[in-house]
């Protein structure tokens, strides 16, 4: 029996190169299933972050084809959508890699809460940075 998907949670992290939310999914074993999901908070931003978010994810999706796979993309709230693709895909398992502005770092916490009261490992790996925040010090 082979093992099941891993939800691979893409948000401003749109590449298919030194990611390790994405390494650490393929090393699950499973069938990697990569999605996004277009959010309130991502909604939020502006019209030029937009327009460069639409351009990436295009990008990504010829990238994703390319390579024999394709890009779910989901609009909704974050943990309501997951849990949908969970149910749909038979996923045990959602990896992300981090982000730190206090709107999406309280988001991706309640993410991770309730899938994992749900049963469900629920991961998140480094993200856009050098050394995590917290571990730099003065």
């Amino acid at each position: 029996m082979s093992n099941p998907p891993t939800l691979l949670w893409l948000r401003r992290d749109l590449r298919l190169t030194d990611h390790p939310a994405l390494v650490a999914a393929c090393e699950d074993g499973g069938p990697v299933i990569p999605v996004f999901i277009l959010d309130p908070e991502t909604e939020a931003l502006g019209a030029a972050p937009r327009w460069r978010l639409e351009k990436s994810l295009d990008s990504l999706a010829e990238d994703l084809e390319g390579a024999g796979s394709r890009l779910i993309k989901r609009r909704s709230e974050a943990l309501s959508e997951l849990r949908k693709l969970i149910e749909e895909t038979g996923a045990k398992t959602v990896r992300w890699t981090r982000l730190y502005d206090p709107v999406s770092k309280e988001r991706d916490s309640a993410v991770k809460s309730a899938l994992k009261e749900d049963g469900i490992e629920a991961v998140s790996h480094p993200g856009h940075v050098l050394f995590e925040p917290w571990t730099v010090e003065t």
